[in-house]
């Protein structure tokens, strides 16, 4: 075998190793995020049920709140409406609170977040559902810390 041969075969294997360390990186990162559903709340026909996910990063990140309109099935596609970063209820308590004001109204009320990516209205399924949003909303009533530690005390 000559130098050119075993230097491609070198970079060759190189290469694979860096492809499969960067794989690893990825599913450890991965892995090091929890999602978990902290709210189910379905509005007042039954028909539609919004979902609170609260994504952790763990200790260097703060929590991350996603909001999901479906269909009250037991399998099904969902829209996401909203996704917020740090969002807090309290001073010391994370997350968002949601509630149907009406058949199609979803209410979703928090006191600040970092960043709000949010959706005014949207269409579930062919029906009209009308997302309201509310910042400042205080709530002295939710529990210090994240909303999936507080579920599972």
């Amino acid at each position: 075998m000559d130098d050119d041969q075993r230097r491609m075969r070198r970079g060759g294997c190189c290469g694979l190793m860096v492809l499969g360390l960067a794989f690893g990186f990825c599913l450890l990162l991965d892995s090091c995020v929890s999602r978990v559903e902290v709210a189910r709340v379905v509005n007042a026909d039954g028909g539609l049920v919004a979902t609170v996910t609260e994504t952790n990063g763990g200790a260097t990140t703060d929590f991350g709140y996603q909001v999901d309109i479906r269909r009250n099935w037991p399998v099904g596609w969902s829209e996401r409406v909203a996704y917020f970063y740090g969002a807090r209820r309290s001073d010391c308590a994370y997350g968002v609170n949601v509630r149907w004001i009406k058949n199609d109204t979803l209410l979703i009320g928090y006191m600040q977040a970092k960043s709000a990516d949010v959706v005014n209205r949207t269409g579930i399924f062919g029906r009209s559902v009308n997302v309201v949003f509310k910042s400042g909303i205080n709530d002295p009533s939710a529990p210090c810390g994240g909303v999936e530690y507080n579920l599972s005390r």
